[in-house]
């Protein structure tokens, strides 16, 4: 019986000391008993960080570089976002559809300021979800979490009265918080909406997941995030908690970038969970935490 084949998938435009980083924790990432290839689309300025995708390669894997669609500049700086948004969520869409139309039995979509842990593919594809996408807390610019890559879907309030929508707003931050807070809490969560960092299976992908940039309904303004969307809602969308990536926002988080992957590779990894407390697993591999395992148990480097 052949291997199944994953493809890592994700555009890049982004800061070459960052992406170093990336494409390190990248080539690290284990794949026992399936195959794994990567593509990226080259979305860059920077012609370092260009060569560098241009120049990756792993032993026994396929690597595709493919160019971005440039468009017209917008002057606004919110038309300018919202064009980048819509721009990005075409990248993962082509790479969705290039794992379709390659037989690729699932898909793996990982941004390009993330690091991820080494056993983290085989994880998410051991826990046979449809949509399932890996906890990061994204950093702000003064360097402090924004919040999780998932988020609940909330209704639009009626458009009744001020009070009401008032109070509205107010339960919907409420159920917001929540659900953030129960992300401390090593699991998996069923979400309405999704970020990146998302392993997708071969009948998910057929049965319609997209990526969309999406208004959230529990704000009054109208702010974008970027999230998936399914096309059927027969098609549950998932996050787990358990190996948390580690988001880069500035040059400044480099340092435990780097920390992160040497852990992780030498096995004595710290964040997310304690290896010494879980014992060791089937091949000398850490054993999975159980569920509960509260985020004091972890040094995560990446909340406040």
């Amino acid at each position: 019986m052949a291997k199944e084949r994953v493809l890592i998938g994700s555009p890049v435009r982004e800061r070459a000391c960052v992406l170093r980083a990336f494409l390190i924790s990248l080539k690290s990432v284990e794949h026992e008993g399936f195959d794994i290839d990567y593509i990226f689309i080259d979305d860059n300025d920077s012609e370092v960080s260009g060569k560098l995708l241009a120049d990756f390669k792993r032993d026994g894997s396929s690597v595709t570089v493919l160019p971005s669609v440039k468009g017209i500049a917008a002057e606004d700086s919110a038309l300018r976002k919202e064009t980048q948004l819509v721009r990005v969520a075409g990248y993962r869409n082509r790479i969705i559809r290039y794992a379709m139309q390659n037989d690729y039995d699932a898909v793996f979509l990982v941004d390009s300021d993330l690091i991820v842990h080494p056993e983290l593919v085989e994880y998410l594809r051991a826990a046979k979800k449809g949509v399932i996408s890996e906890l990061f807390w994204a950093k702000s610019n003064a360097g402090h979490s924004s919040g999780p890559n998932a988020w609940l879907m909330e209704e639009r309030a009626p458009n009744s009265d001020k009070r009401n929508a008032a109070l509205y707003k107010k339960e919907a931050d409420r159920r917001k918080r929540q659900f953030a807070d129960r992300l401390k809490v090593s699991g998996v969560y069923e979400a309405g909406g999704l970020g990146s960092c998302t392993y997708i299976d071969r009948a998910s992908m057929e049965g319609g997941i997209r990526f969309v940039p999406a208004r959230d309904p529990a704000q009054q303004e109208e702010a974008l995030f970027f999230c998936i969307r399914s096309g059927s809602m027969d098609i549950p969308l998932f996050v787990d908690t358990t190996y948390p990536a580690y988001h880069i926002h500035g040059e400044k988080d480099l340092e435990g970038a780097l920390d992160y992957i040497r852990s992780s590779r030498g096995n004595t990894l710290q964040f997310p969970v304690k290896r010494k407390q879980i014992g060791r697993g089937v091949n000398g591999k850490a054993k999975l935490p159980p569920p509960g395992r509260k985020a004091s148990d972890r040094k995560d480097g990446n909340r406040e």
